[in-house]
């Protein structure tokens, strides 16, 4: 990487920023502007900020997966040499690579090294504010510099592939590969047709669509990768569930300082929840829409500009679960809880008192030897008493209940009673 940084520095600002122009280089993640044109505008806006010029570097703030971070771990000289050639393009004055919290450890582990290439490591999401009229840049961009300047680079994009919760390895992906190709390709799925049968969602970075939809698209230069995973949601997903997770997690992300990501996150993360717990109101959809479309356009860093992608998704491809939840008051799928009835089985329950144990509520009655019952009054259907049943004798159910027991009964003895 030695020979791409003095390469950078024999030919100055002016001749760096022509040959990254000639190569259509884009800003990885997020943010797609050319690599190129970004430079020319920290250089024509320098006499108008007031903060120094640097070049900050890292993931997007909406990147909670973070698994795009190898990209720093494999290679960081890699990374260090493009905020070098970034840092001559533009003459900054100091340099800034930003590191995920949860990754403090792997920060001081390079602290040092990336100290003796003149950049300062910090932790947490980057500060756009503290470093308003600099260069900022994903690793990915970065590495890709690097790879110019050493006569090595391969236009294309690297993505990891999130199947059952699980994220695989980050691989470079050439640009033109449809989705379809890229999930068969490196999540052992045989083909197309295997994943529509097993899936019924696909999220692209924070975007979420429709299977179908998703297989057919192509990965370019102008697709926006976000944290370059693409994670793959089964038949018996609730998306409007899965959107309340995603939301809860980017409101634990964001640093709140910006009301309409902030504001904007709580009111989505609400309007989610209560739909799932049979609270919604026909006016949440068109509420959420109008929310999340002004999110994108009204606030500075990618946190708040994506932060309603996945939802907005739900709503656009999903409606139909929507209608279900407020409307109807069901959930398809069975795994919103509170549009199920649970009870315990009077023919299998052995009376051991587990499920009574669990159940925060107090809600379910009985004692040693005796059939349990369930108050569905007092029940807050959270599901954990049907974790812990050994003997599979509490039920989840949208059908009809079967008739139970409304007093205390010896285990065994129910069926006599009939």
């Amino acid at each position: 990487m030695a020979k791409a940084y003095e390469n950078a520095k024999n030919i100055g600002a002016a001749d760096i920023i022509e040959k990254i122009s000639e190569t259509g280089l884009p800003e990885f993640g997020v943010d797609r502007t050319a690599v190129a044109d970004k430079w020319n505008t920290v250089n024509a806006e320098r006499e108008f900020q007031a903060n120094p010029i640097r070049v900050v570097a890292g993931l997007n703030n909406s990147d909670a997966n973070g698994a795009l971070l190898a990209i720093l771990k494999n290679d960081p000289e890699k990374i260090f040499t493009g905020m070098r050639i970034a840092a001559l393009s533009v003459n900054a004055e100091e340099m800034y690579l930003f590191i995920p919290e949860k990754e403090a450890a792997y920060a001081e582990e390079i602290r040092d090294k990336a100290a003796g290439y003149g950049i300062e490591v910090k932790t947490g999401i980057v500060n756009v504010r503290e470093s308003r009229g600099g260069a900022f840049h994903h690793y990915e961009t970065l590495a890709a510099i690097a790879d110019i300047f050493e006569e090595c680079y391969e236009p294309g994009t690297c993505m990891a592939v999130c199947k059952d919760g699980k994220t695989g390895e980050i691989r470079k992906i050439p640009y033109g590969t449809k989705v379809a190709d890229i999930i068969s390709g490196i999540a052992d799925i045989p083909d197309a047709d295997a994943v529509t049968e097993a899936y019924k969602a696909v999220a692209i970075g924070t975007r979420l669509y429709d299977v179908t939809t998703a297989l057919n698209l192509v990965i370019d230069e102008d697709t926006q990768i976000g944290n370059g995973v693409i994670t793959l949601y089964g038949k018996n997903c609730c998306m409007i569930r899965e959107a309340e997770q995603v939301l809860a997690t980017e409101m634990n992300q964001s640093c709140g300082k910006c009301t309409f990501c902030r504001e904007g996150l709580i009111q989505l993360h609400t309007m989610t929840k209560e739909i799932t717990l049979g609270q919604g109101r026909k006016e949440f959809p068109d509420l959420m829409t109008e929310i999340g479309e002004a999110m994108v356009f009204s606030t500075p860093c990618s946190m708040g500009q994506t932060a309603s992608d996945f939802p907005l998704g739900t709503l656009k491809y999903f409606g139909n679960e929507y209608g279900d939840h407020i409307r109807k008051k069901k959930c398809t799928p069975g795994v919103c809880h509170a549009f199920m009835s649970i009870y315990i089985d009077p023919d299998e329950c052995q009376g051991c008192g587990d499920c009574a144990d669990i159940c925060p509520k107090d809600a379910i009655e009985g004692k040693d030897g005796y059939i349990h019952m369930i108050d569905e009054f007092d029940c807050d259907k959270c599901g954990k008493c049907l974790e812990v049943c050994e003997n599979d004798a509490i039920i989840q159910t949208a059908g009809r209940v079967p008739k139970l027991p409304t007093r205390l009964t010896k285990v065994g003895k129910f069926k006599k009673r009939h």
